[in-house]
Formats: structure tokens, C-alpha cells, sequence
């Protein structure tokens, strides 16, 4: 190796593992106190909630049929079978939409649609499927029904006075639903977080530009600031700087002074021409300059002006995993918030080999491969978080079985990126994966 391209003395010779580094992030850098303002509620997605939000109504306002039957009271059911079903009177129907007046004695029912309003003195609602009228004043009743089965009672869902987002919870459809069901047409959220992006290198091109030989456009800015988009922060674009001390010194500086957070996209590898660690060296503090992963060794973490700066890795891939283990968890602490993040189990599809004293971060496609029952979704990027126990449970049948199955390809390549819609971490003092194994996957 030529002199001049030896690595700079010391560099990484410190290397920092993903928990380090997140500790690391955690300590230097505390939530930020973002400003406030009261947005449309269709505009909040994604958006972190500021306030608690209290009910001010019970959801449901009056007990409601879950199925199309007959509303009655249980205890007139009990016993019934096909063989001996129990007989009553037909006092009316219930109409959807609409206030009943009916008050039912013992021994009669209603016809009731989903959703509508149980008569007084009713407490259950029988299936339409498990009767049969005898003509329109009488009701065959072929099965028991349990007090308030098939029914939503008042305040079941949301209870009147009580808390039903506490502040810091992140906004997506759903809670933007909920708040619509209280009759919330606003939200009051926290200001986004602010992220400063900037490319890095001669060979770097725009989007919109036909490259030359030895060039490539740009995609990580485009990653990226999707990525922060979906994460409810503002990515501003500081375009491409190429590999000059000066010039990286300069975008760097704007980038700190107008942002929250600062990411570099490449310049963090070794070599004469990444000036990046020296400049953010002579700006402030380096904090980590390499992290025990792959891809992704090359991260740099710093500190300039009490802002975090994050040097990230040239390559696609390595930029989003190292996005998504290391800025992810960074954004949700900054703004106080937890991190939805989903995982299944699956068995892996071959052998997956790996070094010890690194974290291998492998790419995955997650395949069904037994179903006893059928999927309620087929994109396995699909869940729901319970923020209550910080658990993901992906939308699917327990009965399914999943394959991961990995998506190999240099860390400069394009297609395993979006071909993966999993990622499986094998632990730094592990050897790798066997073929079968079963591992856990982070949808992506």
C-alpha cells in the first residue's frame, strides 16, 4: 500500500458496537424542546402529539349491535337449541341511524342491524343466522346468547374523561382516526425535527444528470429524506459538495446552524480524499469514527454546537441500514418518542455465515411457507405497534409459518435494497446462522 493512502494514525482503532454507539448518541444529545403549533388532524400524520388527549364523550354513546339479528334479552335464550329453541315475540325493528323508542319486556326481541341502537331492557343480540322467523310476529331462537354478546356497550372503546393519547405519541392513521371518532379536527404536535442532508464526492452527480463514466447519481439523499419524511421530520437538501476540506467545511457549518441534526452521506470511509472526520474534528467533537457492523463500519458520530453530526457510509445500503439502526432510534429519543418498529420470526433459507466481533446486518425477502389459515395481509411491512409493551405484532395468521430468505449483494448495489422487505441482525459473537434456524426479523 502507497504511504499516502494509509489510513490516518489511531482511526479505527476504537471501534464502538451499535448499542455503544446508540448509548453514546443518548448521552451526548437530550430531547429537544420543539416549539408547538395546532394542526388539521389530516395533516398530522406522522406527526408527534404534544398534548395529552382526553375524551370528552364516551365511544360508543349508546349500546349497539355488532351483528344483523334479533336484540333481545339473553336470559330468554338460555337453553335454546335446534331441538328445543326457544320461542319470542317480535316487538319491532330498530332502524339504523336512528334513536329506538322501543323497550322490550320478557319474551319479546327486535330486528336490529350492525351498528344500531339496542332497545331498552335488551342486553344481547342473537345472529340472524341462529333463528328463523315463523311469520312476523314470532322468532325461533336456535341458540344461547351470553349477557352482551355481539354488542359494544357505552364507552367501550373510548371512556369519557379518559386519557386517550398521552404527549409523545407518534400519529399515524389510526390515532388520526380515533381523534376524528372524538370529534378532534385538530392536533396540537410538536414542531418536526429539522435534518440537514448532504452528499459527498467527486463522483457524485444529481439525479437529473446523465454521468459520465466513473460517475453515479445521487440516491442516498433521496433515501434518506424519504426515510425522514416517513419519520414526521424535515429533510433540507444541501446538494452535492465534492471532497475539498473547504468546501465540506462550509456546507457542514450551514447545515449546523439551520438543523437539528446533521447527516453526511459518504466521506466517512479512509482515504486522501474524505475529509469529512478532520473537518467535523476541527469543528467540534468526534464521538465515534467506526462502529462493529456490516455494512456501515465507516459511521462517524460527532458533536458541533451541541448538534448531533452523523457521517454515514457512500453506499446505498450501507446508508439505510445505518439509517435505520442507528438515526432511527437517534430521531424517535430527540423527540421523546417511541420507535414503531415491527418484527415476526421466520426460519432461515440457507446458511448465513458471518465473522465474529462485528454485527452482520443481512438483508431478507420473508416468504410464507405454511398457512393453515389465511392472511389477513400479504406485505409482510404491514403491522400494528403496541406502544403499551413496546411489542410489534405483525398482521398476520399465527398459524403462518415465514422463510427469510437473504438477499445478497455488495453494499454498492441498488436492487437488494428494495428487494428486501426484512432484516435479520446476527449477534457479534455469533459465527452465523443455520439453514432453519430460527431468527427474528426486522420488517423494513
Amino acid at each position: 500500500m502507497n504511504k499516502t493512502t494509509l489510513p490516518p494514525k489511531g482511526l479505527f482503532l476504537n471501534i464502538k458496537t451499535t448499542a455503544e454507539t446508540i448509548n453514546i448518541l443518548h448521552k451526548h444529545f437530550a430531547p429537544i424542546v420543539q416549539g408547538i403549533e395546532s394542526i388539521p388532524i389530516l395533516e398530522a400524520n406522522n406527526r408527534v402529539l404534544a398534548q395529552d388527549v382526553y375524551s370528552q364523550e364516551d365511544i360508543p354513546n349508546f349500546n349497539r349491535s355488532t351483528m344483523d339479528g334479533y336484540s333481545l334479552n339473553a336470559r330468554d335464550t338460555f337453553g335454546a337449541s335446534a331441538n328445543m329453541p326457544a320461542y319470542l315475540n317480535i316487538a319491532g325493528d330498530v332502524l339504523m341511524g336512528e334513536a329506538t323508542s322501543l323497550s322490550l319486556k320478557s319474551g319479546e326481541a327486535a330486528r336490529i342491524p350492525t351498528g344500531g341502537m339496542l332497545p331498552e331492557n335488551a342486553n344481547a343480540v342473537v345472529m340472524i343466522e341462529h333463528t328463523h322467523e315463523i311469520d312476523s310476529k314470532t322468532l325461533e331462537v336456535q341458540k344461547p346468547v351470553g349477557i352482551w354478546e355481539n354488542t359494544v356497550r357505552i364507552g367501550q372503546d373510548i371512556k369519557k374523561q379518559g386519557i386517550l393519547f398521552a404527549k409523545g405519541r407518534l400519529l399515524r392513521a389510526y390515532e388520526i382516526g380515533a381523534l376524528a371518532a372524538i370529534g378532534q379536527t385538530r392536533a396540537d404536535v410538536y414542531q418536526r425535527l429539522k435534518v440537514g442532508i448532504i452528499s459527498t464526492g467527486d463522483e457524485i452527480v444529481p439525479a437529473h444528470a446523465l454521468p459520465n463514466i466513473g460517475q453515479v447519481r445521487d440516491i442516498n439523499s433521496f433515501i434518506i429524506g424519504s426515510k425522514l419524511l416517513e419519520l414526521g421530520a424535515v429533510p433540507e437538501f444541501y446538494g452535492i459538495v465534492q471532497d475539498k476540506a473547504d468546501l465540506i467545511h462550509d456546507a457542514v457549518l450551514a447545515c449546523v446552524e439551520q438543523n437539528d441534526v446533521v447527516l453526511i452521506c459518504g466521506g466517512s470511509s479512509v482515504g486522501t480524499r474524505d475529509f469529512v472526520v478532520d473537518t467535523l474534528s476541527s469543528m467540534g467533537e468526534v464521538l465515534v469514527h467506526g462502529v462493529a457492523m456490516r455494512p456501515g463500519k465507516p459511521t462517524i458520530v460527532a458533536q458541533i454546537d451541541g448538534k448531533p453530526v452523523i457521517g454515514l457510509p457512500g453506499h446505498p445500503a450501507s446508508t439505510t441500514i445505518v439509517f435505520l439502526i442507528l438515526v432511527q432510534p437517534l430521531l424517535a429519543h430527540l423527540q421523546n418518542t417511541t420507535l414503531s418498529q415491527g418484527y415476526l420470526s421466520a426460519v432461515t433459507s440457507r446458511n448465513i455465515p458471518s465473522h465474529p466481533g462485528r454485527e452482520d446486518y443481512v438483508r431478507v425477502k420473508i416468504k410464507s411457507i405454511q398457512s393453515n389459515a389465511k392472511c389477513m395481509m400479504q406485505d409482510a411491512g404491514l403491522q400494528i405497534l403496541n406502544k403499551e409493551f413496546e411489542i410489534a405484532t405483525p398482521i398476520f395468521s399465527p398459524d403462518t409459518k415465514y422463510l427469510a430468505e437473504p438477499v445478497f449483494g455488495p453494499s454498492g448495489l441498488i436492487h437488494p435494497i428494495f428487494e428486501a422487505n426484512g432484516l435479520i441482525k446476527i449477534p457479534i459473537d455469533c459465527e452465523g446462522l443455520n439453514k432453519g434456524e430460527e431468527t427474528r426479523v426486522m420488517l423494513i
